[in-house]
């Protein structure tokens, strides 16, 4: 019996234990060796750590994990009680202990034709209802029927949002929108708070065919809130129509609050409504979706809805042992508190699924980025890694030769599309097959170089190639038949349980995020210092006293300040 054996027999039982054991043992042994040469062993190893539910395949050989891993991983599920948890969430209780809500966003794709679970009958009802709304405006707005303060039909559509309410419509934008024939009404994007979204975008629409959509779940966030200030102060000079009647005909609004809709000055018929039950960053798949919709057709939207929902059945039906989100959360929380390594990269190689990264940024760090489990203890380990990375083809050529041969240990996802349908000529479509084809083999030989590093290089050119790359970075390849709708509903759904299986293992709340108000807070008395509402003197005052009682004098910002107030002077 090894030394690490005998410590854990001395000590009781638990799957925790036996997986720090486990992991202690398997540090000892590299990617090179699991992976090992082209030997029945390996394939069968290899075999068994591919999974495929419809159209997306994930690879996890490349992860230092053996089927002991994933043995010990799922007892560890169980022994949290992940099952019940599962379906608690779906039965609608309240799983955002903090305030005291239920999180429901799997009620937004749920279809009319399939009987809800026991819980959540009336969560689906009501996104069911507010869908056949939503349906009627994109309707409206593609039959040319909805008209602008002077009469004419809307184009263009400006969505302006934050964070989950920006990022999730905007990636689908660009990952199925990527072609003007895959277009029904164009939109663009505005979230930044420094209008420089906003600047180009009044220089190059027409004002009177212009459509606001204003997302926001409170609808008092400041970005948001500001942006909306200065495109209706745009579309009102422009078109010499007062700013209540601009509210009145071109603006819509999707909030979980229908009464701060309602004073800012939009129509009833102009509202689509939210509960806050669905949080920002899972709020993709409710009304905060109506640019998408318009942008892509009803048909793509539901279709969207549709992969997102069957990949909800799979997560919720599924044994844990072939569960896609399951085995991801299991195998990224191994990497993480076993493994230690903190950092893990989002690796698309697809240039439409270019937001991918900054999303799942919200997604998981926004969720699972705490210290303090749901009884108030503190968390003992890390929990969420950092999450970054860039379209692969890019990145190839930017950091990778840090994470090939520096001393960084990092965890990825790669990400890539099998194929792609093309309406071109013969001459172009082999052109651009040929151009995916090379994708794809940079995607795999980076995948084989992380986990193998020298080992990679073949026989016939040692010799000839540069040598120490470190490998034993371990990482997953999600494979996509195709990028369409239902495919990044399933991959996008897929993460979203991937948190919450995490969030169970570290014994988290995932849908609140207190650590994100605080800095929001501290910036209004300094927006108010900046706009000469409030004197040097007050901003100490609020410093030391009002704003947060523990923060004392901080003279870096005041002199911060001054130099601001100089400049723009």
């Amino acid at each position: 019996m090894n030394s690490s054996s005998l410590q854990l027999s001395q000590r009781v039982y638990t799957p925790l234990n036996a997986l720090q054991a486990h992991a202690e043992r398997l540090q000892a042994q590299s990617l090179s060796d699991l992976i090992g040469s082209d030997t029945p062993s390996a394939r069968r190893r290899s075999s068994s750590l591919a999974f495929t539910f419809n159209t997306l395949h994930l690879d996890l050989s490349k992860q230092r994990v053996t089927q002991e891993t994933l043995s010990l991983l799922t007892d560890w599920a169980h022994s949290c009680g992940l099952e019940e948890k599962r379906k608690a969430l779906f039965a609608g209780a309240k799983m955002n202990t903090s305030e005291k809500r239920e999180a429901m966003h799997m009620a937004a794709r749920w279809p009319t034709a399939a009987t809800p679970p026991n819980g959540m009958e009336d969560a689906a009802a009501f996104c069911q209802q507010q869908r056949l709304r939503l349906a009627e405006i994109v309707e409206r707005v593609h039959q040319r029927e909805w008209f602008g303060a002077t009469g004419q039909s809307i184009t263009d559509v400006v969505h302006i949002g934050v964070g989950g309410s920006d990022l999730g419509p905007k990636l689908i934008s660009e990952a199925l929108a990527d072609r003007p024939s895959h277009t029904v009404v164009n939109v663009h994007f505005v979230s930044s708070m420094d209008g420089t979204q906003l600047l180009p975008l009044m220089e190059s629409l027409d004002p009177a065919t212009t459509l606001l959509v204003l997302a926001s779940k409170s609808f008092t966030t400041a970005d948001t809130q500001f942006n909306v200030q200065t495109a209706l102060v745009w579309l009102s000079e422009s078109l010499e129509v007062d700013v209540p009647t601009i509210c009145c005909y071109q603006l819509l609004g999707v909030s979980s609050r229908p009464d701060k809709m309602t004073e800012f000055g939009i129509p009833d018929a102009h509202q689509l409504v939210f509960k806050d039950w669905i949080g920002g960053r899972f709020s993709l798949w409710s009304p905060i979706g109506v640019s998408v919709a318009m942008q892509l057709g009803m048909a793509k939207f539901n279709s969207l809805l549709e992969g997102a929902h069957m990949m909800d059945r799979h997560f919720l039906e599924t044994p844990l042992t072939e569960n896609l989100p399951v085995l991801v959360a299991l195998v990224g929380a191994w990497n993480c508190q076993f493994l230690n390594i903190s950092s893990h990269a989002i690796l698309p190689y697809d240039a439409r699924l270019k937001s991918l990264p900054a999303y799942l940024q919200q997604l998981e760090m926004e969720s699972n980025g705490k210290s303090v489990c749901l009884d108030g203890r503190s968390v003992t380990h890390a929990t969420c890694p950092i999450i970054w990375g860039d379209v692969g083809s890019n990145a190839q050529h930017a950091f990778y030769q840090l994470m090939h041969q520096g001393g960084h240990t990092v965890s990825a996802d790669f990400v890539a599309v099998a194929g792609r349908e093309v309406a071109a000529t013969q001459a172009v479509r082999e052109s651009l097959a040929s151009q995916e084809q090379l994708t794809l083999a940079n995607c795999l030989a980076q995948a084989q170089l992380f986990a193998l590093g020298d080992d990679a290089i073949p026989n016939a050119l040692r010799g000839s190639m540069a040598q120490s790359h470190r490998g034993n970075q371990p990482n997953s390849l999600l494979l996509l038949n195709q990028l369409n709708a239902w495919s990044m509903g399933a991959l996008l759904a897929l993460y979203e349980h991937k948190v919450f299986v995490q969030s169970v293992l570290w014994n988290l709340n995932p849908f609140d995020q207190p650590g994100v108000e605080l800095g929001k807070k501290l910036a209004t008395r300094l927006y108010q210092a900046l706009a000469g509402e409030a004197s040097e003197q007050d901003i100490v005052h609020d410093i030391e006293h009002d704003i947060v009682h523990d923060i004392v004098n901080d003279p870096s910002t005041l002199q911060l300040l001054k130099k601001v107030s100089e400049w723009r002077k």
